[in-house]
């Protein structure tokens, strides 16, 4: 395939031709030459109406594609032939039409979900004549030019599904004329023909020039005759351009993805006491002997729940180690584990090299067969300036020993990223810098993103010392992010972190092209969630909805992960502040909600015993531990096949310290599953006082509120909208002595008001006193760079 440089209009991107097409593209443009029963839609797309026609054995939607191209989408297909097709209902947004077939009766809508966005959905559901097994079926997309020709069509395209991922697809066509096309399948419409067949979605989504789109997976369970069952649920979002730059990919594919994303179904949530699992876990974790051990009169947690195969490793322990340090914070009282971790983190310091190691020096490995990175000589580009990134968090609380433990080991990775040119092997040697392994598959680079998390480390050292030289050296490692497309992330949780450091880049630069570099981290993240939920199988007693998996090809969602990611996101959110895009506004919270609500699903005894793993890859799994399992996958995988992860175990205290606001002397806890920006508080007397929050989403999506007792009942509480400061309080969808619970739009300020007795009108009176003493109105009073 040809490819053109970056400063082209497709950038790094590749031509795709077809070169490779399937047997279903030979002789579909004699096929749609002589559509019959051709009839328009009663709306618009860009370029013009589509219509609507019948083949042999396809339902067609033919739509405009820019000025000379068409774009064939197969509504449905039946092998054996179509008999007839009738309109059975209609109006200015959707048509519904019946389709006879040898194989039974097609039922497809169509509809244009909202006027102001170019996209389409249609849906596709069948009640088979008889028992049947379902074989090949064709992909529903085929780019055409205007004499119904596949063959003459090229185009790019920048992301496809990637195993369980979103149903998704993202290209462009540039011959014979320019259009993009974002494509969108449902699967969670299609759980009851997952559960029917035994079979499940991954990768089910994809492009072979010029056909795109889904292919129903094949399977040897038949689909039972009279049971109707949803085939396909698509939508397709189309432009009459292509991006010009990898920025513009993202933004597109961003605001495409949050519009669909407000048609999809999306599961009810419930409330977890995060909390109390945060108690549960840190016991665990310091006192139990399957979590930990103690070498040399220090103590070492486990990767896994007994794993003592391998050395401690240095990662492990910071991960528990700095959001644990942030819980104690927000619990205002110190925990013993904080300081016991503390005391470990020099041994892994080895002088010789002048580095801090992965495993602990001296450590042996008691396993015969050992995986790629079992080597204390072998360093995981990823891995060192993880550890290296948590070292300066803790530097950045005053710890001045994790701060001279990073300095003391920034030279060898300054030195190693020269000596890579800011482009990360997956493994090199640690002692002479040799590439060990320098690409993850063939073709497709090393860890991309590592230079953005290289970039984190070294602002971070600037922020400490502000030293020119740091700033410089992050400049330089960021601009090597550039042309990566759709292909940067190698490590989502890192994705998310090169995210957040390329925005406070901006911010430090006023160069734009480093928030430009931070929408891009977010579209690959993006890209690879899950937004579907899985209801069939073992995923019928758990949630996957909207997760996203640790690496770009990993087949499972990870605990640890996943709350580094939260937690991110909020900062990011913190950080950009009003410059926040509101589909990235919307997908962090709906991620942020999300996760609160499934992220119980990751400890065992949250599970049916039969859907755990009962010989993981790592150490082994203890139900009744409050320590989550590291995978959760697809619902005919069991959980906890890797293992059940020692250092997840900060999931509980992460979602404690980010999505509860407790202060000193308000004897009521917040708790929202939407981020909050930003909160304040007043007390005005002992027994009265006002807290003030400000939350992310969006007005048009509704998130939960919960006012928590910090005793053993709640005192009296009302909450009100704070831009709306004559309105009446809200009213509560339940309560209890203990709590009381709200439904709340998003994107606004609420105000608490608490008293010890009946709420009186002098409490709002006061209220409204110190919000005109700060002399900003309500609606004003955040902005980026104070939250």
């Amino acid at each position: 395939m040809r490819t053109k440089t970056y400063n082209s209009a497709t950038y790094w991107q590749p031509f795709t031709e077809s070169n490779d097409s399937s047997q279903w593209v030979a002789g579909l443009d004699e096929q749609l030459k002589h559509l019959s029963l051709r009839t328009k839609l009663p709306f618009e797309l860009p370029g013009g109406v589509p219509e609507l026609g019948l083949t042999a054995n396809s339902f067609w939607l033919i739509g405009p594609l820019g000025g000379s191209a068409r774009l064939a989408i197969r509504t449905c297909f039946d092998p054996q032939g179509l008999k007839s097709c009738k309109r059975i209902r209609g109006d200015e947004k959707t048509v519904e039409y019946t389709i006879e077939g040898t194989l039974g009766t097609f039922w497809v809508t169509i509809e244009r979900p909202k006027e102001d966005k170019p996209m389409i959905r249609y849906t596709t559901s069948l009640v088979p004549r008889q028992n049947f097994t379902l074989q090949a079926f064709p992909r529903d997309l085929y780019i055409l030019d205007q004499n119904w020709n596949p063959f003459r069509t090229k185009g790019i395209t920048y992301v496809t599904q990637s195993g369980p991922t979103s149903g998704l697809a993202y290209l462009s066509v540039i011959e014979p004329t320019e259009a993009s096309v974002i494509y969108f399948q449902n699967f969670t419409a299609l759980n009851p023909y997952f559960e029917a067949t035994k079979t499940e979605p991954s990768d089910t989504v994809s492009v072979q020039w010029p056909e795109a789109g889904f292919a129903l997976p094949a399977s040897d369970q038949p689909l039972e005759a009279g049971k109707e069952l949803v085939l396909s649920d698509a939508f397709v979002y189309l432009s009459e351009s292509i991006p010009q730059s990898e920025f513009e990919a993202a933004d597109e594919f961003l605001e495409a993805i949050s519009c669909v994303y407000r048609y999809i179904p999306r599961p009810e949530t419930g409330y977890y006491d995060w909390p109390k699992a945060a108690e549960k876990s840190i016991q665990a974790l310091t006192e139990s002997s399957h979590c930990g051990r103690t070498i040399q009169k220090k103590y070492y947690v486990n990767a896994y729940v007994d794993a003592t195969q391998k050395p401690p490793e240095s990662m492990v322990q910071l991960a528990i180690l700095v959001p644990l340090w942030e819980y104690q914070e927000w619990l205002g009282k110190p925990v013993d584990l904080v300081a016991q971790l503390q005391k470990n983190l020099p041994s892994f310091y080895d002088d010789k090299h002048e580095t801090f190691m992965r495993w602990l020096p001296g450590g042996t490995f008691k396993e015969e067969d050992r995986s790629e990175e079992q080597d204390p000589n072998k360093i995981d580009s990823w891995y060192l300036l993880h550890t290296l990134m948590n070292l300066g968090r803790l530097a950045e609380k005053g710890d001045t020993e994790s701060k001279d433990l990073l300095f003391r080991s920034l030279e060898f990775v300054i030195r190693a990223a020269h000596h890579f040119d800011y482009d990360w092997p997956v493994f090199y040697d640690i002692r002479t810098l040799e590439v060990v392994k320098a690409e993850t598959t063939e073709g497709k680079g090393g860890e991309l993103d590592v230079a953005g998390l290289y970039t984190h480390v070294l602002l971070q050292t600037y922020e400490l010392t502000r030293e020119s030289r740091y700033l410089e050296e992050a400049i330089r490692s960021a601009e090597r992010l550039r042309g990566k497309g759709f292909e940067l992330l190698y490590q989502t949780n890192n994705t998310v972190m090169s995210a957040l450091t390329l925005a406070k880049l901006w911010k430090i630069t006023g160069n734009r092209f480093y928030f430009d570099l931070s929408r891009l981290c977010i579209a690959n993240v993006v890209a690879r969630m899950w937004m579907w939920e899985c209801n069939f199988g073992y995923g019928l007693a758990r949630s996957t909805f909207l997760g996203v998996a640790p690496l770009k090809d990993a087949p499972y969602l990870a605990a640890y992960e996943e709350a580094e990611i939260l937690a991110t996101m909020l900062n990011y959110l913190k950080e950009v502040g009003y410059d926040v895009p509101e589909p990235v506004r919307l997908i962090f919270s709906e991620y942020f909600k999300y996760v609160l609500h499934r992220g119980r699903f990751y400890y065992p005894s949250e599970l049916p015993e039969e859907m755990l793993c009962q010989e993981p890859r790592e150490g082994r799994l203890i139900r009744d531990l409050p320590i989550p399992v590291e995978d959760i996958s697809v619902g005919w995988k069991q959980a906890g096949e890797v293992g059940q992860e020692v250092y997840g175990g900060a999931l509980a205290y992460i979602l404690t310290t980010y999505a509860y606001k407790s202060f000193q002397g308000i004897p009521v806890v917040v708790f929202s599953d939407y981020p909050i920006y930003h909160a304040e508080y007043e007390l005005l007397d002992k027994e009265s006082g006002y807290v003030v929050i400000r939350l992310a989403g969006t007005a048009d999506f509704t998130c939960r509120v919960r006012l928590l007792a910090k005793g053993k009942t709640l005192p009296t509480v009302s909450l009100f909208e704070e831009d709306k400061p004559d309105s009446p309080a809200l009213k509560p969808v339940e309560k209890t002595k203990k709590y009381v619970d709200y439904r709340v739009q998003g994107h606004q300020q609420l105000r608490m008001e608490w008293s010890a007795g009946k709420p009186t009108n002098k409490l709002n009176k006061n209220a409204t006193l110190w919000n005109s003493q700060m002399g900003i109105p309500p609606s004003k009073r955040w902005r980026g760079n104070e939250l």
